[in-house]
């Protein structure tokens, strides 16, 4: 599947502990934000909603 990017803008300090964080953990950030949009579009995609 072919990837795009985003941006989002974070304040210096919780970008530092995500960093860190999934550094610590040996995870890749942007597999985690995959995991999260993943996630938060479970619960809240109206369109997938529908369908149901």
């Amino acid at each position: 599947m072919a990837e795009d990017s985003i941006r989002v803008y974070l304040s210096k300090d919780k970008k530092l502990r995500f960093k860190s964080t999934c550094v610590l953990k040996d995870r890749d950030m942007s597999e985690v934000i995959n995991e999260l949009i993943d996630q938060w579009l479970e619960q809240n995609d109206t369109f997938q909603q529908q369908d149901k």
